[in-house]
């Protein structure tokens, strides 16, 4: 489907977080329209459903639909995927045991490594081998592959196929893979070479075991939810939001599970490019804090940034993401005590029972306790548009966690937020100061439903003197999803020092990765017209381990080579605050961005006026005192109005926090730019 044939319909982007649900919907006429429910655990198509109805969406006219779900990440983190067997070349059934035998934390005597995702007794070998210049040494045994599923049958859900070289030689892979999946109908058969094509047979084999490990529970989630919608009178395929920052049809999503694993999360850095262009701010730190995670991320230069790359708990995975770093630091992150010590999170209070102040019966307090206690959350904030709060459960629950420290709630309260944006501040300087980036040199972006209430705190401490507060922050990561193209990211090992390279090879390499892209975007249904490519080159020195991606103009032309090495030298020096230009450069591998361009959802002007007056002024506690502090309400904030801490600017999906010493001053499309004045 073209971008113009899209114009005429709704689109609709629906994200599930881990304590909310959150749906933004673009109408024709140019305005959107969201909601925000409580995340059901177990069930989240129920809460998909539910926030289409409450934006009275009608599914019929929806010509879009996009989902980014915690799905896979949720069955990697709680160990809850598919039982696997892994199909390996003869004589390497060890290479996913010893992995790279590295120890991360060289000084830690307590370290252990990670748990493998199957047992070695779950790990096959079958007859072949094709060599590193493809040269078949030894032919696949058919045979053996016939009595091997037959071995297979009736233990496993899912099995992924690894053998030796089939990154750049699937031959044998291809094979096995059929014959597998022939002979094992609804086991998800799952092969190396469809998952990532690039050299390292430990990470290209621990990313394939993740997809494999997570495809089951995505095509039961995805085809409940499909089925549900269908029901409905969706009649647009559903689009499924990937780590890379694109879409992709969630058919093509179940062949490619590993790269939903930050589907919920990055359609936030998406929405956070689109907002520094509208805004002409080109350095961003991301934060996004909702009610179990806060999670971190960059845009530099304008564009987020993504690495080809990732780990997740030890587990490497060969998957361009969106590069972002996680806590479990939300308002649902439960407040305790352990030696003495005041603690915040990681456990989270969720949806149900959710914080005390939910009013739901729930005895541990949490972060959202301390804020609703404190003031910064007035009692007439209503949680997904409806849900009111019980600042006196609030107050109890507070106060049996202070009895354990000889502190009263308010106390407490205040210890505990300060305890949580310490561990927020450390997370953003593990990506930037971690990195040699300089966080003073950014502008703050804060979103999800927690995230504005804690920014000022957070600059703070960081030294950085803006935030921004973009429009509608408790759903800003739905709207981000209306703001993505499809995109799939592919990529070729191609080996070669710059000063010898094999132009011919490369060029090859770049000419079938277009066909792959251009067939991937047309199962998509992206038309010609609407296609993009986009050529990078994965560059390192001469002896190093790991490299950098670096876009180029073009598809590495004759006598392109220097100026592509002295952009690496600019990039690595950005990166890591040196280089070394004297040094060889080498390409190790060549990549894709097939990219279907679609129509973002624009922001309308907003009309210009000056501030209100405040709906009401109630006591906040700042520097553990109470403080009279305005209250306002976004909508009726206009282009040009002007906020002076403190105050509190209250919407459906959030809360945000203007502290003594900060103003904030509303943009042309609606955002809150905050300043410290002191």
């Amino acid at each position: 489907m073209s971008r113009d044939e899209r114009r005429s319909g709704i689109r609709a982007a629906v994200d599930i977080g881990g304590t909310f649900t959150d749906a933004v919907a673009a109408l024709p006429d140019g305005r959107t329209v969201s909601a925000k429910t409580l995340t059901i655990a177990g069930r989240q198509d129920i809460g998909v459903m539910e926030t289409v109805g409450l934006m009275g969406v009608s599914l019929p006219e929806v010509a879009d639909f996009i989902h980014g779900t915690t799905t896979a990440l949720n069955a990697l983190l709680e160990r809850s995927g598919a039982s696997m067997a892994l199909v390996v070349t003869r004589g390497f059934r060890d290479v996913y045991e010893i992995g790279r035998a590295s120890r991360p934390e060289m000084y830690n005597i307590h370290y252990r490594r990670p748990a493998r995702l199957l047992r070695r007794r779950d790990i096959f070998e079958v007859d072949e081998r094709t060599m590193a210049d493809g040269t078949v040494r030894t032919p696949l045994d058919a045979g053996a592959v016939g009595g091997l599923a037959e071995a297979l049958r009736g233990r496993y859900d899912a099995v992924a196929v690894c053998f030796l070289h089939s990154f750049r030689w699937p031959g044998h892979e291809q094979q096995a893979a059929e014959a597998l999946r022939g002979a094992l109908p609804g086991v998800s058969v799952v092969a190396s070479h469809e998952v990532t094509a690039e050299w390292r047979e430990y990470e290209r084999w621990s990313t394939t075991l993740i997809s494999a490990y997570v495809t089951p529970k995505i095509e039961n989630y995805l085809g409940v939810l499909e089925s549900r919608l269908r029901e409905g009178g969706l009649s647009s395929p559903l689009h499924v939001m990937q780590s890379n920052g694109g879409v992709m049809t969630a058919q093509t999503g179940l062949r490619r599970a590993a790269q939903t694993l930050f589907s919920g999360p990055v359609g936030g850095a998406v929405a956070c490019e689109a907002i520094g262009r509208q805004i002409e701010a080109g350095r961003l730190i991301c934060i996004d804090m909702g009610g179990t995670s806060f999670d971190v991320s960059l845009v530099i230069d304008g564009q987020a940034d993504i690495d080809s790359e990732i780990e997740i708990e030890g587990h490497p995975i060969l998957t361009p993401s969106v590069a972002i770093h996680s806590l479990g630091a939300g308002g649902g992150s439960i407040i305790w005590v352990e030696a003495g010590g005041l603690r915040v999170g990681p456990e989270s209070a969720g949806a149900v029972p959710g914080p005390a102040c939910y009013g739901h019966g729930a005895v541990s307090a949490a972060i959202t306790d301390a804020n609703a206690l404190l003031g910064r959350i007035p009692k007439r904030a209503r949680f997904a548009g409806a849900l009111e709060l019980d600042i006196e459960a609030a107050e109890a629950a507070l106060e049996k966690v202070g009895a354990d420290l000889g502190l009263d709630a308010y106390t407490l309260a205040d210890g505990a937020v300060d305890v949580v944006n310490a561990m927020m501040a450390d997370g953003i300087r593990e990506i930037t100061v971690g990195r040699g980036i300089d966080p003073r040199g950014f502008d703050l972006l804060a979103f999800g439903g927690a995230g504005p209430l804690h920014a000022a705190a957070l600059a703070e401490e960081l030294g950085m003197s803006r935030v921004i507060v973009p429009h509608s922050p408790g759903v800003l990561s739905a709207w981000g999803m209306l703001q993505a193209d499809v995109r799939h990211d592919l990529a070729r090992s191609v080996y070669g020092r710059f000063d010898g390279l094999d132009r011919v090879a490369v060029r090859a390499a770049f000419g079938d990765l277009r066909a792959e892209g251009r067939r991937l975007l047309s199962d998509d249904g992206v038309a010609a017209a609407d296609m993009e490519f986009r050529p990078y080159l994965d560059l390192r020195y001469f002896g190093q381990e790991y490299t950098l991606t670096l876009p180029i103009d073009g598809f590495l032309a004759a006598g392109e080579e220097d100026r592509a090495a002295e952009a690496f030298h600019a990039a690595y020096r950005t990166r890591y605050g040196h280089s070394n230009p004297g040094e060889v450069v080498e390409l190790v591998s060549v990549r894709i961005a097939a990219v279907g361009l679609r129509r973002p959802a624009e922001l309308p002007v907003v009309e210009e006026a000056p501030a209100p007056a405040p709906v009401e002024t109630a006591p906040a506690r700042f520097g553990n005192r109470p403080v009279p502090t305005g209250v306002y309400e976004r909508g009726a904030l206009g282009r040009g109005a002007v906020l002076a801490g403190p105050a509190v600017v209250l919407e459906a999906s959030c809360t945000t926090l203007i502290p003594p010493g900060w103003r904030a001053e509303v943009s042309a499309h609606g955002h809150l730019m905050m300043e410290r004045t002191g």
